[in-house]
């Protein structure tokens, strides 16, 4: 199973995301890193663990659309090893067209911004882009049709719970299983909740392909032996 850590970005430094409530967020304290700038993080977050893969949620973008696509294109250039999944906050093919010539950068959809799912209809979107279905209070946030138009779900797709994001409550495991279940052949990554080894541990028995963590690898309640301990399957070290 993969583990992706999470970056959140406000106002410009990483922030510490807690509970989907976006205003109360803080700047990033972590036992991995003494800085909140977003290269400085990502390079002190890669020498501690060699991660494959990095989340990005833009909140300035999500919430302002404050689209910084050139910040990202130096991003991306100076951590060539490394693929950045990115929610900007995507509504529409304009908005896509700013990230597109970015290589090892694939966009996430969430259905919170989504405005229509055409975007989603989009030729290679399937394979192209990240779908996250993102819920609050057990509703899914947006289109709500889109839980019955399994066809436009993405070979890779997040299931975020923002009720549980930095919450210390563990991960929704029903709503995932639910979801495999019903798409068997996507490759499922959960976000939000995961506490601890047991919880990876949960997540890797209902088959998640991945997790998208914050919180446990910052306070260090995850350690590197753990990670490699999980992540051996998805790649032998």
């Amino acid at each position: 199973m993969q583990i992706i850590p999470v970056i959140d970005i406000r106002g410009g430094i990483v922030v510490h995301a807690r509970g989907g409530n976006r205003d109360a967020y803080s700047a990033l304290n972590s036992v991995l890193t003494r800085s909140t700038d977003v290269f400085q993080v990502v390079n002190d977050i890669l020498n501690w663990y060699p991660f494959e893969q990095f989340y990005i949620a833009d909140l300035d973008a999500i919430e302002a659309a404050k689209h910084r696509p050139e910040f990202y294109a130096e991003l991306v250039h100076c951590f060539t090893g490394t693929q950045f999944w990115l929610d900007a906050g995507i509504t529409s093919q304009k908005d896509l067209r700013l990230y597109s010539k970015l290589h090892n950068l694939k966009i996430v959809i969430g259905s919170e911004t989504l405005k229509s799912l055409s975007l989603l209809e989009i030729e290679g979107a399937r394979q192209s882009m990240i779908l996250s279905l993102d819920r609050r209070g057990k509703q899914l946030l947006g289109a709500h049709n889109l839980l019955h138009r399994t066809e436009l779900w993405t070979e890779q797709t997040i299931v975020m719970d923002l009720d549980v994001i930095g919450a210390n409550q563990g991960p929704s495991l029903e709503w995932l299983q639910a979801l495999i279940a019903q798409r068997p052949d996507i490759e499922w990554y959960a976000a939000g909740g995961v506490r601890n080894k047991a919880d990876l541990e949960q997540l890797q028995k209902i088959r998640a392909a991945g997790t998208l963590i914050a919180s446990a690898l910052h306070t260090g309640q995850i350690d590197k032996a753990e990670l490699q301990k999980i992540e051996q399957v998805h790649r032998p070290f």
